[in-house]
């Protein structure tokens, strides 16, 4: 019998950080932890990459637009040759990233010539790329067979390789990671518009170098542009209302009168049956439905944890789930405010760490004259930070924290409402032990909002627990109405908990 493979446990992985000497919990990285024996199973994404309101997400954009542009005009041309030599070899994750679906010997999972010659076939024949109709990168996933998220994934890596090895760059500087110059090549230089090649320092391992990931970046497959969630969700909504309406020969009567078309007729059903052609006509006739699904995805919540993925996290809740039961055994005091202030800290750069970066303590402003006890960048790609980055300039986060036993004065609110303004952010965080008048609370809270246009959320113990909780729990869509409830409560001076 064939021996099973044991899984390693978390601690005996080689992760990618502890090899080089981070001591640190994925939470607390900006790029994506892995071991240095496998992939973590998560993907590029184009709409991430587009949200990203860094420099990076902007420089990477531009060379992924670019190097869709010359694809879409070599194919209306039906220029066979600039086809090949757009796409050959470019469907194969770069050896040095190690993102994607299992073990790999370190050659990636490519496609034969074949298979590739297909591709090519297929670009060429695209009626909806000839007309107009695929409007970003991964939108071929839909049109073209033998391409999958994987690919598109694999092809934007290629595009935006050299972007990535900078990145890499500047988290060896940032980390203290040793790195040598190493070539890399087979990414896209949107200034020439080609393919091109260069020096660049990475962290290495023997023959091996590696390339890192912003964190930002991925994505899981199901949260990606796919052809299967279209036809289901879209395709088939629209055929069954099409096919009632003709009389087609799928409708059923049922006892009662009433006529249907059922998903699995259709399905079943060989003028209907998935296929990207199906998929590329149906796009042709209703525009207006692919309309919708990138709407979807290009507005859609996503936040990801690698470490769940990667199972760094079995190193880095036992941590976070130490503080929490050591929150409520801080007492407070002037004299355990330090512990209270780190223990915060630690938590917010868990409970936020899709949100939020850079996380500092003790930062001074006005020339030193005055202290923020935390500040962070807010780098939100989706969700409702990102929706107050744009509405109250929230491109930073100042957070005070305050170990009273009593409810806060005015004096407590001033002081996080002096950091706040039109050139800082409009928007700010106030870490409390206790809410014992939520009402008399509130009406601080509202009163800056209705005055001055500065948004404070107040967030006590029992509100951080709950968070952090759902973080460990990885249920980013409650954290986020959660949050949601607690910015209504303030615009509107209606609390539940009142």
């Amino acid at each position: 019998m064939p021996k099973l493979k044991v899984q390693k446990r978390a601690k005996d992985i080689t992760w990618f950080s502890r090899f080089f000497g981070i001591d640190l919990p994925q939470y607390e990285l900006e790029f994506v932890d892995f071991d240095l024996d496998s992939d973590v199973p998560l993907y590029l994404d184009p709409y991430a990459i587009t949200k990203d309101p860094t420099n990076l997400g902007a420089r990477c954009h531009n060379s992924i637009l670019s190097y869709f542009q010359n694809l879409l005009t070599a194919i209306k041309k039906n220029d066979r040759l600039l086809i090949q030599h757009l796409i050959h070899r470019r469907l194969t994750e770069p050896t040095e990233i190690h993102l994607g679906v299992g073990l790999r010997a370190r050659t990636g999972r490519g496609i034969g010539k074949e298979q590739e010659q297909k591709i090519i076939e297929a670009f060429i024949s695209s009626n909806a790329i000839r007309q107009g109709y695929i409007e970003a990168i991964q939108e071929l996933e839909l049109h073209i067979e033998g391409i999958g998220a994987d690919k598109i994934s694999d092809l934007v890596a290629k595009i935006i390789l050299a972007h990535l090895a900078r990145f890499t760059e500047s988290m060896c500087d940032n980390y203290g990671i040793a790195s040598r110059p190493c070539a890399v090549s087979g990414y896209w230089n949107d200034t020439t518009q080609e393919w091109d090649g260069g020096y660049f320092s990475l962290p290495t391992n023997g023959t091996y170098a590696y390339i890192l990931i912003p964190r930002r970046f991925v994505r899981h497959d199901r949260d990606l542009m796919q052809h299967r969630v279209f036809y289901e969700k879209y395709i088939l909504d629209v055929l069954q209302r099409e096919l009632l309406s003709a009389n087609d020969s799928l409708v059923e009567t049922l006892k009662n009168g009433r006529r249907r078309v059922t998903k699995k007729a259709i399905k079943e059903d060989e003028r209907f049956r998935i296929s990207k052609p199906l998929i590329s006509q149906f796009v042709i006739q209703h525009p207006e439905a692919i309309d919708a699904y990138r709407y979807v995805l290009e507005d859609s919540f996503s936040p990801v944890d690698p470490a769940f993925v990667s199972r760094k996290s079995e190193l880095d809740d036992p941590h976070i789930i130490e503080l929490l039961d050591n929150l409520d055994k801080i007492p407070p005091g002037k004299e355990n405010a330090h512990k209270y202030h780190e223990t915060v800290l630690e938590l917010i750069k868990f409970a936020f760490d899709w949100a939020f970066e850079n996380l500092v303590k003790e930062y001074d402003m006005d020339q030193g004259r005055s202290r923020i006890d935390i500040i962070g960048d807010n780098y939100a790609s989706g969700g409702v930070f990102e929706g107050l980055r744009r509405s109250l300039h929230a491109t930073t986060v100042p957070i005070e924290c305050k170990n009273y036993k009593a409810d806060l004065g005015n004096n407590e609110f001033n002081q996080l409402s002096d950091r706040l303004g039109p050139k800082t952010s409009e928007f700010g965080m106030l870490f409390c032990r206790t809410i014992n008048d939520p009402s008399g609370m509130l009406k601080h809270q509202t009163d800056r909002w209705l005055r001055q246009n500065k948004l404070i959320l107040l967030v006590d113990d029992i509100a951080l627990k709950q968070i952090v909780n759902y973080r460990l729990d990885r249920k980013f869509d409650l954290i986020e109405s959660h949050i949601r409830q607690m910015v209504r409560a303030v615009q509107y001076g209606n609390d539940r908990r009142a």
